[in-house]
């Protein structure tokens, strides 16, 4: 997990029972299905140009693939220099991020040239590392996590916990691990115990949490082990086949795209082309509420 994500974390599970977060109606982003996803135009990666008179949003429907070389990275390329934009708004990356903090990330995604087989280095580096104007602006949409796990608790309806929430974190961190070439099954103990000594030195609740308690959750609610874990283990779902991984994240989505169009929406106010970038489902479930008030749409798949 990165380090802005656990600081986030804590704040967020210290105010877990405050007022759940109320989302505006937004009745054309779809949730996401199976039949949603098959209906794109293509399979990832690809883009998505929508025109809104002058301006566009060119969407970049990625396929989580961190290598550097990856089809993603050069559908990225691509897309950045067909599209020239003034704003970067990259998944991952907190909606309180702002144009303070571009440097910051701009050395990140140095690091990542330098070592792009790190576990910590993926799509959004690369797209960071595509852009030569040091004008552009590098943003997120992503509901900071208080944000993000009220609206789960709120729908899971008491039935979630602190372990449950720590379980899926470090879930999605051994997920994305396991992407990169040099990723060993053996190294992931050693992965989880460092991520539960670092959200110790922010949050002393965890401080029961061990690796052995994390692998027993997993196998115990989830019905999974570490070697079984893989990006389908968390793929959206609510229903009686769904584990719990799987309804955590589909309620996570919702509540994840919500702030992505309302962001889209405020800052094409203030620029004439936005970059976007997120997982396939995203522009999936996204697509109508971006093309209903626009001008032209372009799919476009780079070879």
């Amino acid at each position: 997990m990165n380090s802005w994500k656990a600081n986030l974390f804590g704040v967020a599970i210290l105010l877990i029972f405050a007022p759940a977060i109320a989302l505006a109606a937004t009745p054309s982003i779809d949730r996401w299905s199976l039949e949603l996803q098959e209906a794109e135009p293509f399979e990832s990666p690809f883009v998505t140009i929508f025109h809104y008179g002058e301006k566009r949003v060119c969407f970049v429907s990625s396929k989580h693939d961190p290598r550097r070389d990856s089809p993603t990275s050069r559908t990225i390329a691509a897309v950045i220099e067909e599209c020239d934009p003034e704003i970067l708004i990259l998944e991952g990356l907190p909606n309180i991020i702002g144009e303070g903090d571009r440097e910051y990330f701009v050395r990140e995604a140095e690091k990542c040239e330098q070592n792009p087989d790190s576990y910590e280095c993926g799509e959004l580096h690369w797209a960071i590392a595509e852009v030569k104007d040091a004008k552009t602006v590098i943003v997120g949409a992503e509901p900071v996590t208080i944000e993000e796990m009220e609206f789960i608790v709120q729908q899971g309806n008491g039935t979630l916990g602190l372990e449950d929430f720590v379980g899926y974190e470090i879930s999605r961190l051994i997920i994305q691990a396991k992407r990169q070439e040099d990723f060993r099954i053996e190294d992931v103990p050693e992965l989880v115990v460092n991520h539960l000594e670092y959200l110790r030195s922010i949050l002393p609740e965890t401080e029961q949490y061990d690796e052995a308690g994390y692998r027993r959750w997993l196998e115990d609610e989830v019905g999974l082990s570490y070697s079984e874990l893989e990006n389908s283990s968390y793929a959206p779902g609510n229903d009686e086949r769904s584990n719990l991984l799987q309804i955590m994240s589909y309620h996570s989505m919702l509540t994840r795209d919500h702030f992505a169009f309302e962001r889209i929406q405020e800052l094409l106010k203030e620029a004439d082309s936005i970059f976007v970038m997120y997982g396939s489902s995203h522009l999936a479930t996204l697509r109508r509420a971006l093309t209903e008030n626009s001008t032209r749409v372009v799919n476009k798949k780079y070879e």
